[in-house]
């Protein structure tokens, strides 16, 4: 469900206000393509415009990702931001690339409930059903490795959570209407093939530096370090053990570079960076809450 109305929606992308990327979506009537609130298109009409809390919203109803914008980069919103807590249960499984149609049934299990019960709550919270914000989570993934890396078709496949090569092709045809070797005419040549380097956006502002004092000061001896402006540390996600090193990247994004032992693993370290930096955070929901704090010190004063 979106935070904020139609017309603030509005007033932000004609800003193309960064505070606001990655918090709602921007799906254009004409083109039948949604995009981030930052596009560098021309803006649309009022009237020919549509918004979405999530894609998973956005692609339930037709609409395929910008390719300009790409929105599999925009910042997510936490799953602590999620209305309730079903809904935060669910989208924290899908954040850590852990939920499946078998680990679904599990978790309702875990929770004393019934998967179809819970389904209905997530869907009643969120708009969309599980599956369907498991599906857009690992079809944006696809497309963004198609996009930035090398690796092989079969390896985008397997990386994004899908279980066969057949079934990736058949849904990203389905819901993009293209095939994937599409993206390929346009994918940055990949670094060595020990590593893998992807960019992790963010909304402004961040502080970099007070951020790396804090991990710095906190490092644990023998698994992590902080050089100049690069933070490193070794890592374990599932299986998959190596290292990944994170510095300040281009605009608003950090650049992650991690072994190539992560390949298969990559959705799980994705989301564990992003939470370890707080790249989901949102300004204008701390902002208030600290205008709010200052207010109240004000009276009590």
């Amino acid at each position: 469900m979106l935070a904020f109305d139609d017309d603030h929606c509005y007033e932000a992308i004609l800003a193309r206000d960064r505070r606001f990327d990655g918090v709602f979506f921007t799906a254009v009537l004409s083109t039948k393509i949604y995009c981030r609130p930052i596009c560098p298109a021309k803006t649309p009409r009022r009237d020919r415009v549509r918004f979405y809390a999530t894609p998973a919203l956005a692609e339930r109803d037709g609409f395929r990702p910008c390719l300009r914008c790409r929105p599999e980069l925009a910042p997510g919103n936490a799953s602590c931001d999620a209305p309730g807590r079903f809904a935060r249960l669910v989208m924290g499984r899908i954040e850590e690339g852990g939920l499946t149609d078998s680990s679904f049934e599990e978790l309702a299990s875990e929770l004393g409930i019934t998967s179809r019960h819970l389904r209905r709550v997530v869907e009643q919270e969120i708009g969309a059903s599980p599956v369907e914000l498991l599906q857009t989570q690992r079809l944006l993934m696809a497309k963004r490795l198609l996009t930035e890396t090398r690796l092989p078709m079969t390896e985008v496949a397997f990386a994004s959570g899908f279980a066969s090569l057949r079934r990736f092709n058949a849904l990203f045809l389905e819901r993009y209407r293209m095939a994937p070797s599409r993206f390929r005419k346009s994918a940055a040549e990949d670094v060595a093939g020990e590593s893998l380097t992807l960019a992790l956006h963010y909304r402004p502002p961040f502080d970099w530096k007070q951020m790396l004092g804090f991990l710095a000061y906190r490092a644990i001896p023998g698994v992590e370090v902080v050089e100049g402006e690069v933070y490193r540390r070794t890592l374990r996600a599932g299986n998959a053990k190596g290292w990944i090193a994170v510095e300040p990247g281009t605009g608003h994004t950090l650049k992650l570079t991690l072994s190539a032992s992560f390949v298969r693993s990559i959705t799980p370290v994705i989301a564990t960076v992003r939470r370890v930096f707080d790249l989901d955070a949102q300004p204008v929901v701390i902002e208030s809450q600290l205008s709010r704090c200052e207010r109240m010190a004000a009276i009590v004063a």
